[in-house]
């Protein structure tokens, strides 16, 4: 069967694009050869607090919507008309060559009473992928009014918004005429797992049907962003070979990330990394921007907060960060008129992957979010 697609319609909201879950790719599933997802950096959680998921209460008797939630269930109705749930773990689903496979979706919320952020990504066999018209890792930020009362969060100057359903367990679904008979719900996150390092297996995978001929000398390495007009600090780098659609890379953080690649940023000391694929012209093992040429830039990054306690201000692009390291989406926030990123959960980790457009004519730039 063909999977359904969620569409959370924000052009309207000040996103500027489109989001879009779909619980199975339209080209299969990500191998299960290319790696699991948490890739080993389980260990280095499992020594972390046990998250708990509970409701939040206010002094006005109505619990407060406010602060960080994570995806727990996505509700959808595939096009056999069979309703179906995914939940935040693996469990099986039919893909659209008709073989189980193992589906999840990940994602957290971060609720102001002026800001609304949502991550929110399914994943096959452990990996975000590709299909016709997208990818399955998204994420937005928007500025609006949340009404406490109604869960009724609203635009500036618009009608049109988002509803925070209180459920009695807890939890909060969202819902609203952008998510038709589908439901996203979020339980409480106010213990989030930490994880102190990172060993994983990402997956970079063309979206095109057949896979077009890949260049050769093909790199995949991490960009750190730095404040200000100052060049990114490429690491990790690696060569990488396609398989028909697919490529894998390893990526290992052994600890924190080093002094150069951290910067002050509010209260908070942070770190934040691109993950690119770049053609290396010169075969120079390093991405010279005059010369090699970007060929895809995930928009899941890979992002690192020390633990200085604080709240950081509104204009903060990295507001919604944990301590420790942590996969999130980078994306468009109407509420900062730039770049800023979201977490995903780290209670069953996601993977580092990277969507493929072969055929793109403009050539990516590694944008700046710091």
């Amino acid at each position: 069967m063909r999977a359904p697609i969620l569409l959370l319609t924000f052009l309207s909201l000040g996103c500027g694009s489109t989001v879009v879950l779909s619980p199975a790719a339209d080209g299969g599933p990500t191998p299960t050869d290319q790696g699991a997802a948490d890739g080993g950096a389980s260990d280095a959680a499992s020594d972390a607090p046990t998250t708990r998921d509970v409701p939040a209460s206010s002094d006005a008797g109505v619990p407060t919507l406010n602060g960080r939630w994570r995806l727990v269930r996505f509700e959808f109705d595939g096009e056999d008309g069979v309703r179906r749930t995914l939940t935040d773990v693996d469990g099986p689903i039919p893909n659209a060559l008709g073989e189980t496979v193992q589906a999840r979706g990940n994602g957290t919320l971060s609720v102001a009473d002026d800001r609304l952020a949502l991550s929110a990504g399914t994943l096959i066999n452990g990996h975000f992928y590709t299909y016709a018209t997208g990818y399955s890792a998204n994420g937005f930020g928007v500025a609006g009014l949340l009404d406490q009362a109604t869960g009724r969060f609203t635009l500036p100057g618009s009608a049109m918004g988002v509803t925070l359903q209180r459920n009695d367990d807890g939890t909060v679904s969202l819902t609203g005429d952008t998510f038709g008979a589908s439901r996203l719900t979020y339980a409480r996150a106010p213990s989030p797992v930490l994880v102190e390092r990172i060993s994983t297996v990402g997956v970079a995978m063309i979206r095109e049907m057949p896979a077009p001929m890949t260049p050769l000398n093909l790199r995949v390495a991490l960009f750190w962003d730095h404040v200000g007009a100052v060049p990114d600090t490429e690491s990790n780098g690696v060569a990488v070979r396609f398989a028909g659609r697919f490529a894998s890379y390893p990526i290992v953080l052994a600890g924190p990330p080093p002094a150069e690649v951290r910067s002050r940023v509010g209260v908070a000391t942070v770190a934040l990394a691109r993950i690119a694929l770049y053609i290396d012209q010169d075969a120079s093992l390093t991405f010279d921007r005059a010369v090699d040429r970007a060929l895809a830039i995930s928009p899941v990054g890979i992002a690192w907060r020390d633990d200085t306690p604080g709240s950081d201000a509104m204009n903060n692009p990295v507001r919604d960060l944990s301590p420790g390291y942590q996969y999130v989406h980078i994306h468009a926030d109407s509420s900062l008129g730039r770049p800023a990123v979201t977490p995903f959960d780290n209670t069953n980790l996601v993977a580092p992957d990277m969507p493929v457009f072969v055929s793109m004519s403009a050539i990516p730039v590694i944008p700046d979010v710091l």
